[in-house]
């Protein structure tokens, strides 16, 4: 038992010293595809001293399975390629023209996957603090929005023009965003105030087209949260600005 103790805290210790940061920087937090377009590009640089194995596909979301690209209508080329330090590679991400929605827009992720190249033998010689580290493989995300040509109304107007109210889900009470339009709204923060009383929530979903999403309000927040409280909002642009809106409960 005390030396499978030791081991673990061994292999800790190891974990902890290994330098653990991705190369390969994604330009932009988000990508649109419009429906017109046969193709759009997505930009890599490697920022690393090493060169980098590099797989990208587009997928639903999750984890990564055995099939990345299952049920995905997007083609990315090339799908493997390395890159060089200081850098970069164009994506080529392109519709198969499978069935999506035409009345809404559609999310995917785009995934890119760094896997560093090992270091030579001379080079862990020579640079003594990469000579015990681990080599660790990297995803990055972004989401991609598939966008059809007749959509009314434009993003921001919609994350604008949310509509927020009490209710009641499962017998408990949220607080309800309510998205009449065509397009996703992603949040980054959001502000719920009343006279002296706030709460602040940091982590919120997209809330998804012609759609609602109920956010949870603790105890605390449930007793004076009413019709007249302000919600300070925080919501993600297509270039990835972030934009403050305020707003009234319904």
């Amino acid at each position: 038992m005390r030396f499978l103790s030791r081991t673990i805290l061994a292999l800790i210790i190891c974990l902890v010293m290994a330098p653990a940061h991705a190369s390969i920087v994604i330009t932009g937090t988000r990508a649109i595809y419009p429906a017109t377009e046969k193709s759009i590009s997505i930009t890599l640089r490697n920022t690393g001293k090493t060169p980098s194995l590099i797989q990208a596909w587009v997928d639903k979301g999750g984890a990564i399975n055995q099939d990345r690209t299952a049920g995905s209508p997007f083609l990315v080329t090339p799908p493997v390629s390395r890159l060089d330090p200081e850098k970069g590679l164009l994506l080529k991400v392109a519709y198969l023209n499978e069935p999506l929605p035409q009345d809404r827009e559609s999310v995917f992720w785009l995934n890119v996957l760094e896997i560093p190249s090992q270091p030579s033998k001379k080079d862990a010689d020579e640079e003594s603090d990469t000579s015990g580290s681990l080599q660790i493989a990297f995803r990055s995300q972004i989401k991609l929005f598939y966008r059809p040509t007749a959509l009314k109304g434009s993003p921001s107007d919609a994350a604008q023009n949310l509509e927020w109210t009490i209710a009641s889900s499962d017998g408990r009470p949220v607080l309800r965003a309510i998205n009449d339009s065509p397009y996703h709204i992603s949040l980054s923060k959001l502000q719920l105030a009343l006279g002296g009383n706030s709460h602040t929530y940091n982590e919120l979903d997209m809330i998804p087209p012609l759609g609602n999403h109920d956010i949870a309000l603790p105890d605390n927040v449930a007793g004076w949260a009413k019709s007249g409280a302000q919600v300070r909002y925080t919501w993600i642009n297509d270039f990835g600005g972030a934009i403050e809106t305020e707003v009234s409960v319904q």
